[in-house]
């Protein structure tokens, strides 16, 4: 068979149409299809409706080479992926004994024999289908032939859909290069869509997207031909066009890159946090391994918890405020004398959406960063809601504490 060179993603549930769960599925499942070249030109969520999943297979069959279909291939009434599927693609439904025969010891778990019949729905194969058995969960894939190309029905829980798209993957032919990726902070996404423009010419065998979140962009350079010492060689030169503002290059956290730096540097890490409310920590020890450099952090979000655990000079917060330089500073300074860190930084900040003033707006945030060689602070000032705000706060107190380390 000719392998796929276009796709379309159609991701099931009415969960996802009605914004009561976020589907992550399609953006995975686009950057796995991309790194082997096959380009996703559609990506569609429908709902747990039969006449309405089988017309949009009936549709994308036509114009794809591959559909990827997650979700729906559960046991209960709304799971309706392979009967849409079958009937889009004019085949029959057979239950396959071998995957019956799996599924006894689960169907032996529910007391209602209606709901223990329910479990072997999972074991039907649209005929003709390959059986990609399930590693995680028990709904198993299934790959079928359409006129064009190929269907992939995969089981919609992220962990149990991930083993099952690499099995598919694993074997495809004319794969392209692994996306580079440079994720970056401090600078603007136009800024350094500029940057790695500038750097990349007219050239059409690599191509650029840059993606933005709150203070954190990610620069992604896609094999179109370049090959992979071309596509390396080009995010190095963007890595170096960039600057400090270029973190990683190899798909690492900020979290991360801080605590292997600080590892490499023999250097502790604390925090003291206001408006951010432990966000900071919270991204640190969400990496494995963070105990080893980070010592702990402070939520002081009052001005007296300040005073009390941290040893803020109360006439610094009557005199200049919570939000302030002077604050910022010594709330560093004070978590790294009660931990002991080498190094500290603080967050203090108004993210709205009441509480700014015409000197200090909605969005200022003043940041302190303690260590061997003294105490600083800096200040920004965010746009948007306060969630952003937050965000851009936990994004901006990490990357100071990795300029702050030596670098790599």
């Amino acid at each position: 068979m000719i392998p796929p060179t276009d796709a379309a993603i159609v991701t099931v549930g009415t969960e996802l149409v009605r914004g009561l769960a976020v589907d992550t599925n399609t953006s995975e499942i686009a950057r796995a299809l991309s790194a082997v070249g096959i380009e996703v030109r559609e990506a569609v969520s429908v709902p747990d409706d039969r006449a309405s999943l089988t017309a949009h297979l009936t549709r994308c069959g036509a114009a794809y080479d591959l559909i990827v279909v997650t979700g729906g291939l559960g046991p209960t009434h709304d799971d309706v992926t392979r009967e849409a599927a079958a009937e889009a693609l004019g085949v029959g439904i057979t239950r396959d004994p071998r995957l019956a025969s799996g599924l006894q010891a689960v169907a032996a778990r529910h007391a209602d024999p209606r709901a223990a019949e329910q479990v072997f729905r999972q074991a039907d194969v649209l005929d003709g289908a390959r059986v990609l058995d399930a590693v995680l969960g028990t709904a198993p894939g299934q790959v079928v032939r359409t006129a064009r190309g190929e269907v992939l029905l995969l089981p919609g829980p992220p962990r149990e859909m991930r083993p099952l798209l690499q099995t598919y993957l694993r074997d495809r032919s004319g794969a392209r290069s692994e996306p580079v990726v440079l994720r970056c902070a401090g600078r603007s996404e136009s800024d350094l869509q500029m940057a790695a423009q500038d750097v990349l010419g007219d050239r059409d065998d690599i191509e650029l997207t840059v993606l933005a979140a709150p203070g954190d962009v990610r620069v992604v350079l896609f094999d179109r031909g370049a090959g992979a010492a071309a596509l390396a060689l080009a995010g190095a030169a963007i890595a170096q066009r960039v600057g400090e503002a270029c973190y990683s290059t190899d798909g690492r956290s900020l979290a991360e890159v801080v605590l292997d730096l600080a590892r490499a540097a023999r250097v502790s890490v604390a925090t003291a946090e206001s408006c951010t409310g432990g966000l900071v920590s919270g991204a640190l020890t969400e990496v494995p391994g963070a105990s080893t450099v980070f010592l702990g952090g402070a939520v002081t979000y009052t001005d007296d918890l300040k005073t009390t655990v941290l040893g803020v000079d109360p006439s610094l917060l009557e005199t200049f405020g919570a939000v302030s330089d002077a604050v910022a500073r010594a709330m560093a300074a004070g978590v790294r004398d009660v931990t002991g860190a080498d190094l500290a930084v603080s967050v203090t900040g108004i993210a709205g959406p009441d509480g700014g003033s015409a000197d200090k707006p909605v969005g200022t945030v003043w940041f302190g960063i303690a260590g061997p060689d003294g105490v600083r602070a800096e200040m920004r000032r965010f746009s948007g809601d306060r969630h952003s705000v937050r965000e851009r706060s936990v994004t901006t107190a990490l990357d100071l504490l990795r300029r702050a380390l030596p670098p790599e």
